[in-house]
């Protein structure tokens, strides 16, 4: 049959194997199909189906996440049980409102309103003096978070919020561990504020910065790594400011702009179950109180009604105590260095105000140790040698040095050069004095102090020098090398023994440079010491009679008479003949004087030229020395 004859349409096909069959037929007669089915309308039941199944689906989900309102949180990524998730506080009129923009799963943004307040907090020292104060941001109800240096030494705290309000801190959570801990309000008091929840490393996290009313960005933290209750990762860049990371309408963390770098993320309960660890006053005893910190806080805020003494007094007792503070725990206005410089300040008060002595007697070897400041320890000594003398500079240097320890070698350098300069001085003294005995034992304390010192060294050489040992001096000069510096010196020292070498066999007589007046002592007759002047202008030795007497001389009218010219007029003087007159080791005898009493000038005798022409002279006024060499 054709497919274009009339009867076509008295047949079916088949809608499995394509069979003709006649459409009076219900079955194909091949392969036992039904014929007379509606596959359209079939088709059309399956879509509706699945366009039920669908919208089913659709409402359980919406029914789902609009039961939770924290959002779609996968069991991988949520941290807090869902029968602990809370709604978001109701909006109240704060100071800051912050609006959190969340995604819902169709792809609707839908804004959160979310009120952060804010509060000044203000810590003081126990002198109530101002040592923080900075802006934060409150959660979970009333918990703030801090750079933990910033509450050191804080005896009480307050926060003054921006609604006008106060609360006092009474407690708060710390790690020792942290760079950053939390704070608390009083337990009985509690303000409406975001909750604080742990940071989930699954969820997408934004951060917006203090007080800014725009929405928060998204961040993505670098290089995180647990610290104590807190993770810490790096910025990206442009983030600078003080802030808040939020997660799921949650605060989970904070930045703190130029307090502390990095991002701080919290890792500890929700806030609805956090307990304070510690309260603020005990938190005051466990680490501040009765330090030397708190002596330097009672010190430094002594009022001009305190006289310079007494603040001076109370740095250094402060010493006596142990620092409880790591260098990093300590705030900058308690680092020693700057403690160091006020004392420094006021030492050089006290010793204006005529107080040196006094102020002197504060600082020992126990206190200069614990200081463990070579400027301040530099200071302190040079007054002590001022007040106590030398001896007892030296010895408070050695007894704080041996637990000084430099910081740089400038440093060391610095206490090698007092702890010299002080032997130096010491031993200058005693040459100036004539004090040579005291002198060597001075000289050999300082070797053994100092054992590789030049400076002390070649004060050897000077005593021998001032011994006349031209011998011992020469033996030491030559016993080592010197630094460049000290050329000058060495060759002074090396033409002093060449003169005293040249001087061996020679009277020489010191006396002071430009004087008239050279006085010796000589024994007259290996018998009585006495005191004489060299006079080249007088012709012939001069004795005083009461010296004749002590000596059994004689004087009747066969001795000769000579005029003498003197300033008192003249006189006729008798004369005598002396055995010998010694001086310097040298004797000459039969050495005729001249018996009278010089006026002005009672018990003195003159040398004159009949007693000085037996030597060969050389007169150096300006030098002030007189050398004799015998004919």
């Amino acid at each position: 049959m054709d497919k274009d004859s009339p009867d076509d349409t008295k047949i079916i096909d088949c809608p499995q194997c394509r069979i003709k069959n006649p459409i009076e037929s219900d079955i194909c007669y091949n392969c036992g199909a039904a014929l007379h089915s509606l596959p359209g309308k079939k088709a059309g039941r399956s879509w509706q189906a699945i366009v039920i199944f669908i919208l089913f689906a659709a409402g359980v989900l919406y029914f789902y996440y609009r039961s939770d309102s924290t959002g779609p949180l996968s069991s991988k990524s949520n941290l807090v049980p869902k029968d602990q998730a809370a709604s978001p506080p109701a909006t109240a009129e704060l100071p800051e409102e912050l609006s959190v923009v969340e995604a819902e799963p169709e792809g609707e943004a839908v804004v959160q309103q979310i009120n952060i307040p804010t509060g000044l907090l203000r810590i003081t020292d126990i002198t109530g003096h101002l040592i923080s104060e900075v802006t934060v941001p409150l959660v979970g109800g009333g918990w703030v978070a801090l750079p933990t240096r910033l509450g050191i030494g804080g005896f009480s705290w307050s926060l003054q919020l921006s609604s006008g309000g106060r609360q006092d801190i009474e407690g708060g959570i710390i790690n020792d561990l942290d760079q950053i801990s939390l704070w608390r309000i009083r337990e009985d008091q509690s303000l409406e504020s975001p909750d604080l929840y742990p940071w989930s490393a699954g969820r997408p996290l934004t951060w917006l910065p203090l007080g800014s009313q725009e929405p928060p960005e998204p961040i993505e933290i670098g290089n995180i790594g647990r610290e104590g209750n807190f993770f810490k990762g790096s910025l990206p860049d442009g983030i600078y400011d003080a802030g808040v990371f939020i997660q799921d309408g949650r605060v989970v963390g904070w930045t703190f702009g130029d307090l502390i770098e990095g991002a701080f993320l919290w890792t500890g309960e929700a806030g609805r179950n956090l307990k304070a660890e510690i309260r603020v006053d005990d938190y005051y005893r466990l680490t501040f109180a009765n330090s030397r910190e708190e002596e330097f806080v009672l010190a430094l805020a002594m009022g001009d009604d305190r006289s310079n003494i007494d603040r001076l007094e109370a740095f250094a007792r402060a010493f006596r105590f142990d620092s409880r503070l790591s260098a990093g725990q300590t705030p900058d206005y308690l680092k020693l260095e700057g403690v160091i410089s006020q004392i420094r300040l006021l030492l050089t008060r006290a010793v204006q105000d005529g107080y040196g002595f006094q102020a002197a007697s504060f600082f020992d070897a126990d206190v200069l140790a614990r200081a463990n400041d070579v400027s301040l320890m530099s200071d302190v000594v040079i007054l002590i040698a001022e007040s106590f003398g030398l001896e007892e500079a030296v010895n408070l240097t050695e007894n704080a040095r041996e637990d000084i320890e430099p910081k740089t070698d400038s440093e060391k350098t610095q206490l090698n050069e007092l702890h010299s300069g002080l032997y130096q001085n010491w031993l200058n003294s005693l040459l100036e004095d004539g004090d040579i005995q005291d002198g060597w034992r001075v000289y050999e304390r300082g070797g053994r102090q100092l054992p590789g010192d030049p400076n002390i060294y070649l004060f050897g050489v000077k005593l021998a020098l001032a011994e006349e040992d031209w011998t011992t001096a020469e033996r030491l000069l030559a016993a080592r090398d010197y630094p460049p510096d000290l050329r000058d010196l060495v060759r002074s020292l090396q033409s002093q023994i060449s003169e005293l070498k040249g001087q061996q066999g020679k009277i020489i007589i010191r006396f002071s440079p430009g004087t008239r007046q050279i006085p010796v002592t000589a024994s007259i007759n290996q018998a009585t010491s006495h005191e004489f002047i060299v006079d080249t202008g007088a012709s012939m030795v001069t004795i005083p009679f009461s010296t004749a007497r002590d000596l059994g001389i004689v004087i009747s009218v066969r001795n000769p008479r000579r005029k003498v010219y003197t300033a008192g007029g003249e006189l006729y003087a008798p004369e005598v003949v002396l055995d010998s007159i010694t001086l310097e080791g040298f004797t000459s005898y039969n050495v005729k004087a001249l018996v009278m009493d010089l006026p002005n000038q009672p018990g003195l005798g003159l040398l004159g030229l009949n007693f000085l022409r037996r030597f060969r002279m050389d007169l150096n006024t300006d030098e002030g020395m007189l050398l004799l060499a015998p004919k």
